[in-house]
């Protein structure tokens, strides 16, 4: 499923766990942007010792990190690392003020309804110069069962949110003692500044059209506002997320309109989407899919104009999202030269 960012400014952070817990692969979460300034030991001696010899490693500009598992590497479509059998550990960082948020909701029965079934409670994990809790259980998608472990992490740079997925049929490349070896090493160093952030991206944006940089989410995501709020929680001010897919599944030929409306009808920050335009073309031999529409904020009832541009490639895809306010609708079209400058490095 296609999604974009959530908002932690101005509205709870917990739909940023909410989000990402609902997808059985690494995907971006739906909602407006973040724009605020974002275990137990294994008793198996083999995997944890190494471990805790080793370094954390961070993903590029990134201020959260950990010594991965062996035989998973650094992703190079996302913040976080991944393995030959599917596991995958993507890393959110969010802003101090997050953690108390996402705590309080860190409870099996609040993220049941993420599809996320914990394996018991909430435990304390152990984090250099900070705190933690983290959660084990599994998840069902994609016509796949997933162990998982959620993690929220604070220390001296901010929050961070681990979650850790291993495929059920994998476990036996990526054992529990593994995966908890490596969250026992979380940690954190002064984040990157937003210029390298960028540049780390796996894609290149040509054309800002106007806008301006505010934040990168997930070493995948990039967040651009027109107007001089970083945080913008009424949803005042234009804003395009252009966010690549992180999976590895291909939308099959003639469902990408179905997909399209899908994605932007489950963007939980709009109210009453109406499609009004559809506009399919082939380029460079993928599919260009736009959609234009009108909807409300969900918080300020503000009336939207909306634009979604996702191209399909193969067995991945890029979107790009852009909100305005209806009487700032000139901004559509900018968004779309946006779109149309993105290309992958």
């Amino acid at each position: 499923m296609a999604s974009v960012l959530p908002r932690a400014a101005g509205r709870p952070v917990l739909a940023v766990g909410r989000l990402i817990l609902a997808a059985g692969r690494p995907v971006l979460a739906a909602g407006r942007p973040i724009l605020a300034a974002g275990r137990l030991l294994a008793a198996f001696g083999v995997l944890a010792s190494p471990a805790l010899a080793a370094e954390a490693v961070f993903p590029a500009a990134a201020s959260v990190g950990l010594v991965p598992p062996p035989g998973m590497t650094p992703s190079k479509g996302f913040a976080g690392f991944e393995h030959r059998s599917g596991a995958s550990i993507l890393i959110t960082e969010m802003p101090a003020e997050a953690y108390g948020q996402l705590v309080e909701r860190f409870t099996p029965e609040a993220l049941r309804a993420t599809g996320f079934e914990a394996h018991g409670p909430g435990t304390p994990l152990g984090v250099a110069g900070g705190e933690g809790r983290v959660l084990r259980g599994s998840q069902a998608a994609n016509g796949l069962t997933y162990a998982k472990w959620v993690a929220v992490v604070r220390g001296a740079s901010g929050t961070g949110l681990i979650t850790v997925q291993v495929p059920e049929a994998a476990r036996g490349q990526m054992p529990d003692e593994a995966v908890e070896a490596a969250l026992s090493t979380i940690a954190f160093r002064a984040p990157g500044s937003l210029a390298d952030q960028i540049a780390a991206l796996p894609y290149a944006v040509g054309d800002l059209a106007g806008f301006r940089p505010v934040r990168t989410l997930m070493g995948n995501a990039l967040m651009l506002t027109d107007g001089p709020k970083d945080v913008d929680p009424d949803g005042a001010q234009p804003m395009v997320v252009v966010a690549p897919s992180m999976g590895r599944a291909a939308v099959p030929a003639g469902q990408e309109g179905a997909f399209a409306r899908k994605a932007l009808a489950t963007f939980r920050e709009i109210r009453d989407v109406t499609v009004t335009d559809e506009d399919r073309a082939t380029r460079d031999g993928a599919v260009v899919l736009r959609l234009r529409a009108t909807g409300s904020d969900a918080r300020s009832g503000r009336p939207l104009a909306v634009t979604q541009v996702i191209r399909f490639d193969g067995r991945s895809y890029l979107r790009v999202l852009g909100l305005t306010p209806a009487d700032r609708s000139e901004a559509l079209a900018r968004a779309d030269r946006v779109a149309a400058s993105v290309a992958m490095r």
